[in-house]
């Protein structure tokens, strides 16, 4: 019998077998959010729960599978509320310090080392059970705003004020703008978090599950995820938005504004998208949305321009709208300053992150792509004394 042959060496991989930015790298599977054909958050379709505007809805269905009952809907509300009115003293004094120290650093920065500081005061040093893992994300769904709108307040000089009753969309909506909103206001605000709540494995979902396949802890996982969202490629797209319109100014300069972005080959922020190449659904639900709402006010000029825009991407680069350009429009409508567009992306992307980090760890393996090595051939060691 001829002895077993050894095991041939596995292929040279060629500089060609990879794909920048794993672009059409399928990296896992998820039964969260779907985006064959339109987008679905567990197999429901977007638009009607858009159109509800609930996001605890959204939030609970993210985190159980399951639409909630009445009973259900109002106890998880009723949680998140009370989460949101006990942030810690000693994590609102730390804030209160740094506000003092850096009244003009990055909102994102503060909410990034906020949920740091909520891993280490609430010992979150090891994933456990699966309702352990529930009652963190609730938490962080509400003490998220918490921190958010305390930031506002103590960078603006004023101590936290008391976080309102009634849903996340209400209650937040009023504590940065410093009024009682309307119904309409609310419900449009709740939609845009209820589109912000999830997208599969966008790059902050993926570090998240990237973190916790390392067997990290929840909140180290959605600290990442803020790392990531913060960058003006993912999150931070949707301040980019409000600039660019105000950079243009006027319908009439758009075509010379936008030929020039063309020229020099810049991108022209809130258009197209990895994964749509039809466009993006969630662009299309909510800029209907935007332009019936600010229809008979000061905010109908910046439609004008946005439309324009829209029309000249759409004709000469075949570019439609992503999520973050009607987002922006309507945060600007609703006296949101822009320093907090992206943060209010945090606040709707805890849902689906930590989602994603609970389902990651009920079925894990590590997380460790391999690279194509494009560095110097192999080279001969000499030692310091050589070398002259």
């Amino acid at each position: 019998m001829a002895a077993p042959q050894p095991a041939s060496p596995p292929p040279a991989r060629a500089a060609t077998e990879f794909a920048k930015g794993l672009a059409g790298v399928i990296a896992g599977q998820t039964s969260i959010c779907s985006l064959d054909g339109t987008l679905r958050y567990r197999g429901y379709d977007i638009e009607p729960l858009a159109m509800a505007g609930d996001f605890e809805e959204v939030a609970w269905l993210l985190l159980h599978g399951d639409l909630p009952t009445c009973a259900e809907h109002a106890a998880f509300s009723e949680r998140l509320s009370l989460a949101a009115r006990s942030l810690d003293p000693t994590v609102l004094d730390a804030l209160h310090r740094l506000a003092s120290a850096s009244p003009q650093a990055s909102v994102m920065d503060a909410l990034r080392t906020g949920i740091s500081m909520l891993g280490l005061v609430e010992r979150d040093d090891t994933p456990g059970p699966r309702t352990a893992l529930i009652a963190q994300a609730e938490r962080l769904l509400g003490l998220t705003p918490a921190i958010l709108a305390a930031w506002i307040d103590l960078t603006s000089g004023r101590p936290p004020q008391p976080w309102p009753e009634g849903p996340i969309a209400r209650a937040l909506l009023q504590r940065l703008t410093g009024r009682e909103p309307s119904p309409a206001q609310v419900a449009i605000f709740g939609t845009t978090l209820v589109l912000y709540a999830e997208h599969e494995f966008n790059a902050s979902t993926f570090a998240a599950r990237t973190v916790a396949s390392t067997g990290s802890d929840m909140h180290s996982a959605v600290t990442a995820a803020i790392g990531a969202l913060k960058g003006p490629l993912h999150g931070g797209a949707n301040e980019k938005v409000l600039e660019v319109l105000g950079e243009i100014g006027s319908a009439d300069r758009a075509d010379a504004w936008v030929h020039e972005q063309f020229a020099a080959k810049r991108v022209v922020m809130g258009f197209g998208h990895r994964v749509y190449k039809d466009g993006d659904v969630r662009a299309k639900l909510l800029g209907r949305m935007c332009r019936t709402m600010v229809r008979g006010t000061d905010a109908e000029r910046l439609e004008e321009l946005a439309d324009r825009v829209e029309r000249i991407m759409l004709d000469k680069k075949a570019l439609k709208p992503n999520l973050d350009w009607p987002a922006a429009r309507v945060y600007h409508a609703l006296g949101l300053p822009v320093k907090v567009f992206t943060p209010i992306f945090v606040v709707a992307r805890m849902s689906g992150w930590t989602a994603h980090v609970i389902e990651q760890i009920g079925d894990n393996r590590i997380i460790r792509p391999l690279s194509v090595y494009s560095g110097a051939a192999a080279r001969d060691y000499l030692p310091l004394a050589t070398r002259g």
